[in-house]
């Protein structure tokens, strides 16, 4: 694995994620979530959400969605009103001190019909969209005019992990030396040591939710608001780029090497 726990913390800018969805066909999406957030935001709040859990007596565990589920999740005997008050701080939180929210969508239809066999064999659904994560990521640095690598950190009980490891290695050695895409080193830390893992996790939640055109339960209607303003980016990659990109890659997987430099005009983001 790529990168250095001294870039993981000295990182002036670090994007935190997660999953959502999986690769089951009843599953139409699958989903990336998380934010960008700088150093000195990322300390603060780390310190306000500590608070936050402590206020709502679930420091011990944390926010994790999948806790909420009634009739027989951690947390399913909290009322809605207990929920929906926990949700719009954290909310208030997310969007306090990020520097920008994301999701990024790829349906599965898509996925298999217009990445080659030998691309989905080295490219999985999350590993493609964990690449449309990085190419956000990028087009993000190059309009703020940033000039240094990007760390990327998930859960390290990410179901996913070994496949964002492969896609992530791929674009470190043989895409990222012909072509600079601001992609740093790739960590996994304990969800539930980081508040923004959980957040991440509150808002591929969220996206997935949306995508599904499934109404957000009582009490979880605040998270909408975060995937609703200026600062989150939606990625919903569509089946003419999925093609494309598909071709790129195939090319580059064919060669054995990193092929061609895709110009910045050509990722259609």
């Amino acid at each position: 694995m790529h990168g250095t726990d001294d870039e993981r913390s000295t990182a002036s800018l670090r994007v935190y994620m997660d999953e959502s969805g999986d690769e089951n066909p009843q599953t139409p999406q699958a989903v990336l979530g998380g934010m960008h957030i700088f150093r000195q935001g990322y300390l603060l709040f780390e310190d306000e959400w500590d608070a936050l859990l402590i206020q709502h007596g679930i420091a011990s565990h944390g926010i994790h969605m999948r806790d909420f589920g009634r009739p027989h999740g951690r947390y399913a005997a909290m009322s809605d009103c207990c929920r929906r008050e926990l949700f719009i701080e954290a909310a208030h939180l997310i969007r306090k001190y990020r520097a920008l929210t994301f999701e990024v969508k790829i349906k599965q239809d898509d996925y298999m019909r217009e990445l080659p066999q030998i691309v989905r064999n080295n490219f999985s659904l999350y590993a493609t969209c964990f690449l449309a994560a990085v190419m956000m990521t990028h087009k993000m640095a190059e309009r703020e005019r940033l000039d240094y690598r990007i760390p990327f950190i998930m859960d390290t009980g990410n179901s996913h992990k070994g496949q964002i490891v492969n896609s992530h290695a791929f674009i470190i050695d043989r895409w990222q030396p012909i072509h600079f895409l601001h992609a740093g080193g790739l960590f996994f830390d304990d969800d539930k040591e980081f508040g923004v893992l959980q957040a991440a996790d509150i808002i591929a939640w969220g996206a997935r939710r949306r995508a599904s055109g499934k109404p957000f339960a009582k009490g979880f209607e605040p998270i909408l608001e975060i995937l609703q303003d200026k600062y989150h980016e939606s990625i919903d990659w569509k089946a003419d780029w999925l093609s494309a990109i598909g071709k790129e890659l195939q090319s580059r997987i064919d060669s054995g090497d990193a092929g061609r430099e895709i110009r910045d005009d050509e990722i259609e983001l």
